[in-house]
């Protein structure tokens, strides 16, 4: 006898067991009533005195239950509700842009296999960790920006699941993340950084699944909740969906069936965080705006006293570039120039600055020769000073007029013929015989010396330019007052060097770069309070 036989005779010999509807359906059928038989049999009853404990494990017998099928819900995509609780959020770092967080998920949904209103009324609901979580299906949901996560818990994970008599299960966990948040430090230390939190369905599409915050109270944080560096301004929530466009090489059998292409349902929670500034005031803006002011006293010192002016600046700008360095470890190396750079750059050129100016008046301060300046401002002072006028003639005619025979007799020549055989002359004669039409004087040292031994090697030959008004005399035509009043002007112009022409004023090299040091001590300080408004109205704004 075959076994599909032996199957019909059985099922046969079985009907008068069955009810009238089972027994007509076991003779149309003999496979469907073995099953039938099979299934009864295999699947333990649901009683109504069953412990919570007993009624899950019927309830989700593999008979019974599939974990691996997605609930259905009236042919719509399934809807999972979810609410967070934020314990913790801090460790919020800028140099591998990351911040962590404790939190805790709880996501809702109904599973219509799992109700037990009607089978076990007595109970209310049924409570546990990860055995149920184990036999019961629960929705995929990852971390986009994620870099590190784990479930918390000490022994075993910190997992419960509750589900209600309607088939509600109400699945929670808690857990560690770390998240990347791309931060932008462009008014870095007075910057906010929105850091988001981006849940998505890993498995299922929006035509299957779809993720809703709760209407009530979506993300809750724990009202002790404190950060060390931050402090939350504000945080919201909202509802987006994520789309994965396929790619031309993919085939039909391809689409669908992973993460390549679809819509996917997602949930955003975005937290915004305003840095704390006190840190860095006090370690960083303070020091620094004393460093520039003290690099100031250089103003207030002598031109001359190089060691104390260089000590102070030299050391000045040392500890300045060591601030600089400590401020700007912690931060990644981004494209764009911080709030930071931007003050320790301007403050470094105000301690530079004041080294410059040093070395500017102290090379003005070593200077031998004086400066004629038409007005005592900014502009005259520092043309002289950057384009100096060097006066020869008067230097080399006081050197000529210490030699000794300017007090000596024998100061002329014996022949009187004196332009005609040598056309020069002494400088103890320049004053009684010139040449009214030529336009130098030519001193020749041996006529200066006269008869004293060994005085010409003191004295060099020197030629004195007449200058332009004088020369224009021996060109003129008219009497001899007026020629001898155009002299005159000349002699007194050679004859008072030192004396400066009508509307000039005349400055000593010390003079003018005391002057200066003067003017920067008010131009250095209201300079750096103008950068100072503009630069804390930027960063506050």
């Amino acid at each position: 006898m075959t076994s599909t036989a032996l199957a019909i005779l059985g099922a046969v010999c079985c009907v008068g067991m069955l009810r009238p509807a089972d027994a007509v359906s076991a003779v149309a059928s003999p496979s469907r009533a073995v099953a039938n038989l099979d299934s009864s049999s295999n699947c333990p009853a649901l009683e109504p005195d069953l412990s919570s404990f007993e009624l899950l494990v019927r309830l989700t017998d593999p008979c019974r239950y599939d974990r691996f099928a997605r609930p259905e819900h009236d042919g719509d995509p399934l809807p999972i509700n979810t609410r967070m609780f934020v314990y913790y959020l801090g460790s919020v770092e800028a140099h591998t842009l990351r911040f962590s967080a404790h939190i805790m998920l709880r996501y809702r949904w109904t599973d219509p296999r799992l109700a037990f209103s009607e089978t076990s009324p007595a109970l209310t609901k049924v409570i546990g960790e990860t055995m149920i979580r184990d036999r019961i299906w629960v929705p995929h949901v990852y971390l986009v920006n994620e870099h590190e996560s784990r479930v918390m818990g000490a022994g075993k994970e910190d997992v419960i699941v509750t589900i209600k008599p309607s088939g509600t299960v109400l699945f929670s966990t808690r857990i560690k993340v770390t998240m990347l948040c791309i931060m932008d430090l462009q008014k870095f230390p007075f910057d906010q950084q929105s850091c988001p939190m981006v849940f998505e369905s890993w498995m299922y599409n929006t035509t299957e699944m779809q993720l809703h915050w709760e209407k009530d109270n979506p993300v809750i944080l724990d009202p002790g909740l404190r950060l060390t560096e931050y402090s939350l301004s504000s945080h919201w929530a909202n509802e987006s969906e994520a789309t994965y466009q396929y790619t031309p090489d993919m085939t039909v059998d391809e689409m669908g069936l992973d993460k390549f292409g679809g819509n996917y349902s997602r949930l955003n929670v975005q937290f915004l965080l305003k840095r704390e500034v006190g840190h860095y005031i006090m370690d960083y803006y303070v020091p620094s705006i004393l460093l520039v002011v003290v690099s100031w006293v250089s103003f207030w010192l002598d031109p001359n006293a190089v060691p104390g002016r260089t000590t102070l600046g030299t050391s000045t700008m040392l500890t300045f570039i060591t601030l600089t360095r400590n401020s700007g470890s912690p931060l990644p190396k981004v494209s764009y120039i911080k709030a930071t750079e931007i003050w320790f750059m301007v403050c470094t050129a105000f301690i530079f600055g004041s080294l410059v100016e040093f070395a500017f008046v102290n090379t003005i301060w070593r200077r031998k020769n004086n400066v004629e300046l038409k007005k005592v401002n900014t502009k005259y002072v520092l043309k002289s000073t950057l384009t100096p006028t060097l006066h020869r003639k008067q230097t080399m005619m006081e050197r000529c007029r210490s030699c000794p025979d300017m007090v000596e007799e024998g100061r002329k020549p014996s022949d009187g013929n004196l332009f005609s055989q040598t056309n020069t002359l002494s400088v103890g004669s320049l004053e009684s015989m010139r040449d009214p039409f030529s336009s130098t004087y030519t001193l020749n040292s041996t006529l200066a010396a006269g008869s004293v031994p060994g005085l010409s090697s003191d004295c060099h030959d020197i030629v004195v330019p007449i200058p332009a008004q004088c020369a224009a005399g021996k060109a003129g035509k008219g009497s001899k007052g007026y020629k001898a009043n155009n002299m005159a002007q000349c002699e007194q112009g050679l004859s008072a060097p030192g004396h400066a022409a009508h509307g000039f004023t005349t400055m000593t090299p010390q003079e003018i770069a005391q002057w200066i040091d003067r003017r920067s001590r008010v131009v250095f300080p209201l300079s750096f309070v103008v950068f100072n408004v503009l630069y804390w109205g930027f960063v506050w704004i």
